[in-house]
């Protein structure tokens, strides 16, 4: 609900004239905004294949549907990324065994987010040479040291099975913790014995999944130079990687928000206003943006609903 007041309230303050003439620059370029997206959607297709496991082989031209339709779920569900990983599990069972669809659905979402962080953190450092405001700049250092510590234990739990003992051994010793673990079915607790082991068991594949993802998150700066273009905002590629960036991280600060419902627009204009350009310009970018997802999520539900009809 915060969220839908807050973007209400920028198209307020940014002005429904204002916004309906940069869309009105945009015209029939949306269409290049949408085909650019396509590109993202390949690769996060072959993240995803590469860690189904090596007896799994299911070819990109029917994993991309299931991801589009994942993606249309997490557009328009409160239920947000949740929802979209069931969708996911739910389709690939259709070809794989339920328990292996499952795993590779986790395993892809892991290597996303290492793949979101490296993203990030390799383009901080442009990002902080663009920005003006001290205080965002400040933000985003805390904001990065906190992603480094917290992928390198992501890392180092999932690669190393002397960390995962240890933890276990320190967790067993919380009574309260122990007993919920021990309430949820068998089934269930030896799939995360099995996401670990089939995790170390394809390291390539693993880093192949996560160079693929990392090349998926630099096609949304492709995507933000081309939009501004259309706006009749040109900006270089440093600026372009800074806007990417920093959208990235906010919006992966504010993961817990619904549908992305305001923070994407929000937090453009901040960027824009942090950069020294025009606050309008970032708010048209961001609801283009949200444009873009929806029109996608359009094919994404009628996959959805023609496969449940199957």
């Amino acid at each position: 609900m915060a969220g839908i007041l807050l973007l209400g309230w920028l198209v307020y303050r940014i002005g429904p004239g204002n916004l309906a003439s940069n869309l009105v620059e945009v015209g029939w370029g949306f269409l290049l905004i949408l085909a650019l997206y396509a590109i993202t959607v390949l690769l996060n297709s072959l993240s995803w294949q590469k860690m189904l496991g090596a007896d799994a082989r299911v070819p990109l031209r029917e994993l991309a549907p299931m991801l589009v339709a994942g993606d249309a779920v997490t557009t328009v569900n409160p239920l947000g990324l949740v929802g979209g990983s069931l969708v996911r599990v739910s389709l690939l069972s259709r070809a794989l065994a339920p328990r292996t669809a499952l795993i590779s659905v986790g395993l892809a979402s892991m290597t996303q987010f290492v793949g979101q962080a490296l993203f990030v953190l390799s383009g901080a450092p442009v990002a902080l040479a663009m920005i003006r405001e001290e205080r965002l700049r400040l933000g985003l250092r805390v904001f990065c040291a906190g992603l480094s510590i917290f992928l390198g234990l992501v890392l180092l739990v999932g690669f190393s099975s002397g960390v995962q003992r240890r933890i276990g051994t320190r967790l067993a010793r919380i009574r309260w913790l122990v007993a919920r673990w021990e309430s949820v079915p068998d089934r269930w607790r030896s799939l995360v014995g099995a996401s670990l082991a089939a995790l170390r068991e394809q390291p390539g594949s693993f880093v192949l999944s996560v160079a693929a993802s990392w090349l998926a998150w630099q096609t949304g700066v492709v995507g933000t130079f081309v939009t501004l273009r259309l706006l009749h905002q040109p900006v270089s590629w440093g600026e372009a990687l800074a806007i990417e960036v920093l959208g990235v991280a906010i919006e992966g600060a504010l993961f817990f928000v619904p549908g992305k419902m305001g923070t994407q627009e929000g937090g453009k204009v901040l960027i824009f206003l942090a950069m020294g350009l025009p606050p309008a310009k970032g708010f048209a970018l961001g609801f283009l943006r949200r444009l873009r997802e929806l029109a996608w999520a359009l094919p994404g539900l009628a996959i959805l609903g023609y496969s449940r009809r199957r």
